[in-house]
């Protein structure tokens, strides 16, 4: 009964569907946009300073690295032979408490993101670690967004046409059933009961109080869980402003996604109170479009809309001498992604 309940949440509901499934036609129209401009690798001169443009296999230190220390997490990154030792000495220096966040260096989709607790739980973390991570600061903010900002190099300024308010997985107690219990009657659980079980443990058994809203999944990715809603009715010239400026710290950017937490929505206004999680470039997604609701036709147009903002914005940049990625180099760099992966 269970496994048919879950395969009907994700046929009904679109924003579930596996994502090659949902870019088949995404990729058709970018086909045609490499026809268009005579280059397959064309998105890579959309924001010159990041690897690949930004689509895959881009370090999210490199990027953090360049905006000022006001607007980011305390971050500090590891090779995967670190040392618990090691790890905790550099974790004392940097004045880093428990909880952290690890997170690969080069990851996407929120693949290999942890809430670490205490030491047991880090130790156990690096025994899976193949790759460059990084340790960072966690944010207890309670608003976390993703802001989509595009810039055209002809232009001094940019537009924000997505904004996406995270909420996270949770259930409110009523003082009788266990934590378990209440996650049932939530379908967005059900597609992740396996993870949560696991990072649950012995809390499923947990009453909550009644009325208590326990959040069981604090990783904010909407394939843990996370309900992605569109708050595009709350983007203005002030929010237009903020990130005009953050953006203006990296070199060469012009297309992608910042994910950041925030006190408020006031505070996100004005740049406040802010702390940008990481900096996506072209692999970004104006993720207001997984709003329950939103239609799948609207989704698939505005990616569509998307990728021709990444056309024209390489096309101005390669008209200013930006060089694309040849095949070559674009090979070496996917040979590399797909060994640490």
């Amino acid at each position: 009964m269970t496994v048919f309940k879950t395969f009907w949440i994700k046929l009904t509901h679109w924003e579930h569907w596996p994502t090659p499934l949902i870019y088949l036609p995404v990729f058709i129209y970018y086909s045609w946009l490499s026809i268009k401009s005579c280059d397959f690798f064309f998105f890579t001169a959309a924001n010159p300073g990041m690897e690949m443009g930004g689509l895959y296999n881009t370090s999210k230190f490199r990027q953090l690295h360049y905006l000022p220390k006001r607007l980011i997490p305390k971050t500090i990154i590891f090779d995967p032979f670190s040392t618990l030792e090691e790890i905790s000495k550099s974790l004392r220096i940097n004045q880093l408490t428990f909880p952290l966040v690890c997170k690969p260096d080069r990851g996407e989709r929120g693949k290999g993101v942890a809430l670490i607790n205490d030491l047991n739980e880090l130790e156990t973390y690096l025994v899976s670690c193949t790759t460059e991570f990084l340790v960072q600061e966690f944010i207890d903010y309670p608003l976390e967004a993703g802001v989509f900002f595009y810039k055209y190099p002809d232009r001094n300024s940019g537009v924000i046409p997505s904004l996406v308010l995270k909420e996270f997985l949770s259930v409110k107690g009523d003082g009788i059933s266990t934590i378990d219990t209440l996650l049932k009657s939530k379908p967005r659980a059900l597609l992740v009961a396996t993870s949560l079980r696991k990072s649950l443990g012995r809390r499923l058994e947990e009453i909550p109080a009644l009325d208590e809203e326990v959040i069981v999944e604090p990783i904010g990715n909407h394939n843990r869980g996370t309900a992605f809603i569109s708050g595009n009715i709350d983007i203005d010239d002030e929010l237009l402003a903020t990130f005009n400026k953050i953006s203006s710290y990296l070199p060469s950017f012009y297309y992608g996604r910042f994910d950041v937490k925030s006190k408020s929505l006031h505070d996100l206004k004005s740049g406040m109170n802010t702390k940008i999680l990481e900096v996506n470039g072209v692999n970004a997604e104006p993720a207001h479009i997984y709003d329950p609701n939103t239609c799948l036709f609207q989704g698939i147009t505005t990616l569509f809309r998307h990728w021709n903002i990444i056309y024209e914005i390489a096309k101005q940049n390669r008209k200013k001498g930006v060089k694309t990625v040849n095949l070559s180099r674009a090979w070496n760099h996917f040979v590399n992604w797909k060994k640490n992966k």
